[in-house]
Parts: C-alpha cells; structure tokens; sequence
C-alpha cells in the first residue's frame, strides 16, 4: 500500500506506520490489560479514533487510515498475547 503524503513548507510529511509504534503499542496493551469490560471498549474506541483522525489529518483516505488502525489493532493484541504468555512462563 502506497502512503499518502502531506506537503508542507518543508517538504512531504508521510504518516509514521502505526504498526510500528512500539511504545504506543505497548502502552495500549499495558492500558487495556488494567481495563475490563465497558472502560476497556471506551478505551480502546477512543485509541482508534484518535488513530484514524491522527492518519486523516496527515493526508490518509479514509481507506488507508482505516488499514492502519487494523494494523495497530493487530499489534496490540499481540503484545497482550505476549504479556500473557509472560506471566505464564
């Protein structure tokens, strides 16, 4: 998938993978696994629309922002898989 860019007075701003945000994937995780039930989903609902509008406001369409919170939404859920099989260990 080709990124999209933003053309400033300094040049073309191109939008950081989201899936490659290893501290906010983390600290997601990390949030979410403190989190149950109504406060997780609100949580994680207002995680991925910030995402979605971070990636629209840097020159995403609607399709490749949409792509990157899956993405994102991936990642995440590895970590957790990875938190919980940590603590298993």
């Amino acid at each position: 998938m080709r990124r999209r860019s933003v053309v400033t007075e300094t040049g073309p701003v191109v939008p950081f993978p989201a899936e490659r945000r290893t501290a906010q994937i983390r600290r997601c995780a990390g949030e979410l696994d403190s989190l149950q039930g109504e406060d997780a989903r609100l949580y994680w609902r207002r995680v991925c629309l910030e995402l979605a509008d971070e990636m629209r406001k840097l020159g995403s369409s609607e399709e490749s922002a949409r792509a990157a919170v899956f993405a994102f939404q991936d990642e995440v859920q590895q970590e957790l898989f990875r938190i919980h099989h940590a603590e298993e260990a």
